[in-house]
């Protein structure tokens, strides 16, 4: 085995590019694509989708440049333009014939409006919002025949009462998982536990619209990924998470591992996938993200599903499995461009982690343990972890990517490495 430590801190200041006006949407012979951007940063870096000897890429955002890539992407793009969004559409337009493209939740609509209003293909699902929105979501799969947690809807607000709390306990029982309709990454999410639990989100979020609450769904963790290129859907790689990807906040390490191609948890998962595109639609080119629970009595239940690359190291785990970087094939669908077949070996297993480091601690150097598994570990300590977290919060303090050919010490060393210490009390 081998283990890989790598310190990050790239400098994230971006620089504001003024925008051309050049002929055919090119610049020296280069096609111009423009990547969205406002909460979701790229986890990889977009010349890897648009090589820059043939694109010209830039960056088009609503938020601090700075913020454009997750701290582990140690590259700079080659443009970033801070804009509001009632000027991206000018700005666009600035050069003809260019690619517009996005993996950023909070773009997808703009992303597609922008497509329709420029001449360019539709490469997003015509239904979009059964995508995005997690209540027409579940409407559209239980018409389907797709299984879905229990759930209720706070239409048009929420209602701060016991009447209501009662009625949520009857509707989806306890504990209870609340969400943002047309939220991503887990923002807004809590799990109620009791009565009480449910009380108090009430009464935080009494007169807020846009809100559902979910059934907490026992069970296995899983996801599951696939290309849709206009009705074909083909299958890339199913993995398990460790559990929930709810409590980094309190210090919970988030994490997972693939599942051979040809196991029959996998196949059970893509034939789930297929069975929720085709409900909410497969028409388009793009990748499509699938999170469920497996229950106790073999049940696959369908708990989110998202019309882009997955988020954290899954299109890395991808990438090692099957041949496919997800956030690297989207992009690339989204502007007609062509993405290898998806190449699942059983020789080839991921897993990943993100470690958090609390506050008043550090980088303590990677555990002995690791020197004894079976795995080969890469770890990236990211700046907040290495300097020391000196804030309040709890950040991502390091993430860590074990590759294997076993599948089963994969996941075994998954487990032991959540378990290690890795970030220590800080010197005074």
């Amino acid at each position: 085995m081998t283990v890989t430590t790598t310190t990050l801190g790239r400098d994230t200041t971006a620089t504001r590019a003024a925008v051309a006006d050049p002929s055919a949407g090119s610049l020296n012979g280069r096609p111009r694509v423009f990547v969205l951007h406002s909460l979701q940063p790229l986890t990889t870096d977009p010349a890897q989708a648009f090589p820059p000897d043939r694109f010209e890429v830039v960056v088009l955002t609503d938020a601090d440049p700075a913020t454009v890539l997750r701290e582990d992407v140690d590259t700079a793009v080659e443009q970033v333009v801070h804009a509001g969004r009632d000027e991206w559409e000018s700005i666009v337009r600035s050069a003809p014939g260019a690619e517009v493209v996005s993996n950023d939740e909070y773009c997808l609509v703009e992303c597609a409006r922008l497509r329709a209003a420029t001449g360019l293909p539709a490469r997003h699902p015509a239904h979009l919002d059964g995508y995005r929105d997690k209540v027409l979501m579940k409407r559209g799969l239980e018409a389907a025949g797709v299984p879905v947690p229990r759930h209720l809807t706070f239409e048009p607000a929420v209602t701060s009462s016991r009447a209501v709390a009662d009625h949520v306990v009857a509707s989806v029982g306890l504990p209870a998982v609340v969400k943002p309709r047309r939220e991503a990454n887990s923002r807004g999410v809590e799990v109620l536990t009791d009565v009480d639990a449910v009380l108090g989100w009430l009464a935080r979020h009494d007169g807020e619209a846009g809100w559902q609450v979910d059934e907490f769904v026992d069970g296995d963790l899983g996801h599951v990924n696939a290309l849709v290129r206009q009705g074909d859907v083909r299958p890339v790689q199913a993995g398990r998470y460790l559990g929930p990807l709810l409590g980094f906040e309190r210090g919970r390490v988030l994490g997972g591992w693939t599942l051979p191609a040809d196991s029959p948890q996998a196949v059970a998962a893509h034939e789930l996938n297929e069975r929720v595109v085709a409900a909410l639609g497969s028409d388009g080119d793009f990748v499509v993200h699938t999170e469920f629970a497996t229950t106790p009595d073999g049940r696959l239940v369908v708990l989110e599903t998202a019309a882009r690359a997955p988020g954290a190291a899954v299109s890395e785990l991808a990438h090692v499995h099957a041949g496919i970087q997800l956030e690297v094939a989207h992009l690339r669908l989204q502007a007609g461009l062509p993405v290898p077949e998806p190449a699942c070996t059983a020789g080839h297993h991921a897993g990943w982690l993100w470690l958090p480091v609390m506050p008043g601690q550090r980088w303590g150097g990677v555990p002995e343990v690791v020197r004894d598994l079976g795995s080969d570990v890469e770890v990236h300590v990211f700046r907040v972890g290495r300097d020391g977290n000196t804030g309040a919060d709890v950040r991502l303090g390091a993430a860590a990517l074990l590759t294997s050919t076993d599948p089963g010490a994969l996941a075994h060393d998954v487990d032991v490495l959540r378990r290690a210490p890795w970030f220590g009390a800080a010197e005074a």
